[in-house]
């Protein structure tokens, strides 16, 4: 009898590009052409190099306006008023950011006339 043993050897290699999702997302303010942001670093990594955040009115065939920072609170401006905006929020550990799929955060947010913010959810995508 004849017995063959065989040993595999499986190697997982884990990407550090993409940080944990940000935390404590909030809209700060809104008014009629813009909303403020704020969040907190994600807690298991302290080392972030950078955030996107993608933006777009919710069921249009916009493309993604696409803004980086390297705080954690951004104001995007230039919105329309009384519309309902669709948010993603990324955290970067290193300087590649790309468009590209990874832990993110979706929010919407609706900008309005009077100053006053309507804060409708938020995703973990």
């Amino acid at each position: 009898m004849i017995f063959l043993l065989v040993f595999y050897t499986i190697f997982i290699f884990i990407t550090n590009n993409f940080a944990q999702i940000p935390n404590n997302i909030r809209v700060l303010s809104t008014d009629k052409d813009f909303i403020r942001l704020s969040w907190t670093k994600p807690d298991r990594l302290t080392s972030i190099y950078g955030y996107t955040i993608k933006y777009r009115p919710i069921n249009s065939n916009q493309s993604w306006i696409v803004r980086q920072t390297n705080n954690t609170q951004i104001l995007l401006n230039e919105l329309r008023p009384i519309t309902k905006y669709e948010i993603i929020l990324q955290a970067y550990t290193n300087s590649s950011y790309t468009d590209s799929s990874g832990p993110s955060t979706r929010i919407e947010a609706m900008t309005d006339e009077t100053g006053n913010f309507l804060f409708i959810g938020y995703s973990f995508v």
